[in-house]
C-alpha cells in the first residue's frame, strides 16, 4: 500500500513540474506581450500602434495555446479576452479607437501575469524514503505547502473578483456617458440641420450671386463618442454652430 502511495504521488509530482514548464513558457511570452502592447501605447500614429499591436497579438496566441495545456484556467481566460482587444485594434482604421482597444488588451494581460505567477508557484523538492516516518512527515509537508498555496489562491479570487466589479462599475459608467452622448448629438444636429436651412434661405434672400449653398459636417459616429468624453462632445458641436456663424457673416460681408 505505501509503496502504492509514492508511485501515485511521484506521477502527480512530474505532471506538476510538465505543467509548470508550460506555465513559465507562457509567462516569458505574456512579458513579451506587455512590452509591445506598452510600445504601441506609446505610438502617436496608427501604423507603430499597429505594428505593435500585431506583435503582442502573436505572443498572446502562444500563451492562450499554453495556459490551456498548463490547465491555468484564469490566465487562458484572460490571454483569450487579450486576444479580441488586440484583434479589434488591428482592425479599427482609427487611432483613437485602436487605442482604446490595445488600452484593453493590457489590462487583460496584466491579468495573466498576475494569474500565472499563482500557477507558476514551484513545487517543493522531496527527497523520497519509502519507509513510515519519511513518508508522514512528506505528507504533512505537502499538506502545508497545499494550505499555503490555497491561501495565496483565494487572495487572487478576491483580486480578480475585485477587479471584475471594477470593470463592471466602468462598463455601466460608459453606458451613461454615452446615453447622454447619443441624447447630445440627436439635439445638436438636429438643431445644426435646422440653423443649416436657415442660413442657406437667408443667402438666397440676400441674393448674393453664384455663392453656393453653405455645408458643414457635423455628424459624429458613435464610435466617436466612445473615445471622448461628454464636454469633448458638447465643445464639438458648439464648433460646429460657430463655424455656420462665421461662414454666414463671411458670406454676406462680401456679398453684392
Amino acid at each position: 500500500m505505501k509503496k502504492i502511495t509514492l508511485l501515485t504521488f511521484l506521477l502527480v509530482l512530474s505532471t506538476a513540474f510538465v505543467h509548470a514548464e508550460e506555465c513559465g513558457t507562457a509567462y516569458q511570452d505574456a512579458t513579451y506581450a506587455l512590452e509591445h502592447t506598452e510600445k504601441a501605447l506609446q505610438s502617436n500614429n496608427i501604423e507603430h500602434l499597429k505594428q505593435y499591436s500585431r506583435r503582442a497579438l502573436e505572443a498572446i496566441e502562444k500563451v492562450y495555446t499554453a495556459t490551456e495545456g498548463c490547465m491555468c484556467t484564469e490566465a487562458n481566460n484572460s490571454s483569450y479576452d487579450a486576444k479580441e482587444h488586440l484583434s479589434k485594434a488591428l482592425e479599427k482604421s482609427k487611432f483613437e479607437v485602436s487605442r482604446f482597444y490595445v488600452k484593453s488588451a493590457l489590462s487583460s494581460i496584466k491579468s495573466i501575469l498576475i494569474s500565472l505567477d499563482l500557477c507558476n508557484e514551484p513545487d517543493p523538492t522531496y527527497d523520497l524514503v519509502v519507509d513510515e516516518n519519511n513518508l508522514i512527515s512528506q505528507e504533512q509537508e505537502l499538506l502545508a505547502q497545499q494550505q499555503a498555496l490555497l491561501q495565496k489562491q483565494k487572495a487572487l479570487e478576491a483580486q480578480l473578483k475585485a477587479q471584475k466589479e471594477l470593470q463592471a462599475r466602468i462598463s455601466r459608467e460608459k453606458e451613461i456617458k454615452l446615453a447622454e452622448q447619443k441624447k447630445i448629438k440627436y439635439e445638436a444636429e438636429t438643431n445644426l440641420l435646422e440653423l443649416e436651412s436657415v442660413i442657406n434661405r437667408i443667402v438666397r434672400i440676400a441674393d448674393c450671386g453664384n455663392t453656393e449653398p453653405m455645408k458643414i459636417e457635423y455628424t459624429r459616429t458613435l464610435e466617436e463618442l466612445e473615445v471622448e468624453s461628454v464636454n469633448a462632445t458638447k465643445t464639438y458641436y458648439t464648433q460646429k454652430a460657430r463655424e455656420m456663424a462665421d461662414q454666414l457673416i463671411f458670406i454676406l460681408a462680401n456679398c453684392n
